[in-house]
């Protein structure tokens, strides 16, 4: 694998951490927790961070953190998606049987597209008609599935 390529899939992963509660722990040994909500890669992949709803290490709480990324030594994901995107796909073709190529997985964005027509993500279906109301229903029973196993 070349650098490149790695630098990619670190930069993949972190968008993927989007929305989700991740702690931040700095170089000073502090560190913080809360959503991430943003991400910027500097020029030499120096990577700044904005948090929500955060909490430091001291007890404060902020509504909003800006973190920069010379300041940054780890960055902890604490919970697991509900939505797999791949996982999801591969249940959509086996409950409907849909035509090859007519479902994608966008997994950066951690969602499915099913027709050009249909988006589908943790938060539920986008679109109209007979095929949305179905691919509702696999989401249903999907998310409800993934609920009960978390506990």
């Amino acid at each position: 694998m070349s650098i490149q390529n790695a630098v990619k899939n670190l930069i993949t992963e972190l968008v993927g951490l989007i929305d989700s509660k991740v702690v931040v722990k700095l170089v000073d040994g502090t560190h913080y927790e809360g959503k991430l909500r943003g991400i910027d890669v500097g020029d030499r992949l120096t990577l700044h961070l904005i948090l929500e709803d955060a909490k430091s290490s001291d007890g404060n709480t902020y509504h909003k953190v800006f973190i920069n990324g010379l300041r940054v030594s780890e960055i902890i994901s604490v919970e697991k998606p509900l939505f797999d995107p791949d996982e999801f796909a591969t249940l959509v073709q086996q409950k409907l049987s849909l035509p090859p190529g007519t479902i994608k997985v966008f997994k950066e964005a951690k969602m499915v597209i099913v027709y050009d027509r249909y988006k589908i993500t943790e938060n539920g279906v986008e679109g109209a008609g007979g095929l949305a109301s179905k691919l509702y229903s696999i989401w249903q029973e999907y998310m409800e599935e993934k609920k009960k196993k978390l506990g």
